[in-house]
C-alpha cells in the first residue's frame, strides 16, 4: 500500500492553521455552532488513494470515487460516539441519494466477525472498509475516532473533522452542499429543498 506523506504532512498542518468552518459561519450568520466537533479547513492538493478490502462484496479503491463529495469516516465499533454518528451518517446519505456523494467508512484495526455483529441488525447502505493493519488510517495521520475526511470532486481533502459530527444539523447539510456545487436554504422544508 503506497505511503502518502503529502497527505500526511498536510493533515499535520491542521492545529497550525487553526481555521475552522465552525467560525466562518458563526461570524458570517450567526448558526448556532457545532457542538465540540470542529470542521478545519485543509486545502492539499494531493491524491491519497488507497485500496482496501470491505466487509462483504469487493475491495473498494478510493480512485473509483472520483467525481463524487466523498466522507472518509473512521471509527471503531468499541467506540461510543462512533455508534451514534452511524445513525447520523445514515441519515444523511438518504439526504444526498441519488447525488454525487459517497460514505466510506473505514474499521480501524478490527476482526471482520466484530464489525459484522456491530451491523448485524441494522445494515449500512454504503461498503464497510476494514484497515486491519491501520496502515490507511497511519497514512493519513488520524490519531482520533470517529474522524471524518471530507474530500472534494476530485477527492482532494478539504475538510476534516475529529470527533462525532450530527450530520444532519442545517450547516452541516450547508457545508456539504457547497462542496457539491449546489445550493441550499437553511430554512427549507423538505418539499422545497433541491437536495433533500
Amino acid at each position: 500500500m503506497p505511503f502518502v506523506p503529502a497527505l500526511r504532512d498536510a493533515l499535520m498542518l491542521i492545529p497550525v492553521i487553526g481555521l475552522s468552518l465552525l467560525a466562518a459561519h458563526s461570524a458570517a450568520d450567526d448558526r448556532e455552532p457545532l457542538g465540540s466537533t470542529r470542521f478545519v479547513a485543509i486545502d492539499a492538493p494531493v491524491h491519497s488513494w488507497f485500496l482496501l478490502p470491505a466487509l462483504d462484496g469487493p475491495a473498494q479503491e478510493l480512485a473509483r470515487f472520483r467525481d463524487r463529495v466523498v466522507l472518509v469516516h473512521f471509527f471503531a465499533t468499541w467506540c461510543e460516539p462512533c455508534r451514534a454518528e452511524m445513525a447520523s451518517l445514515r441519515q444523511l446519505y438518504a439526504r444526498f441519494d441519488g447525488r454525487p456523494f459517497a460514505i466510506l467508512p473505514i474499521s480501524v484495526a478490527e476482526a471482520n466477525g466484530a464489525v459484522r455483529r456491530f451491523f448485524a441488525n441494522d445494515p449500512l447502505p454504503f461498503p464497510i472498509l476494514l484497515d486491519h493493519d491501520r496502515s490507511v488510517t497511519a497514512a493519513w495521520n488520524i490519531h482520533t475516532l470517529p474522524s471524518t475526511v471530507v474530500l472534494d470532486r476530485t477527492l482532494h481533502p478539504r475538510l476534516i473533522a475529529e470527533g462525532d459530527v450530527d450530520w444532519m444539523r442545517p450547516d452541516v447539510l450547508s457545508m456539504l452542499a457547497q462542496l457539491l456545487g449546489q445550493a441550499f436554504n437553511s430554512t427549507h422544508n423538505d418539499k422545497e429543498c433541491s437536495i433533500c
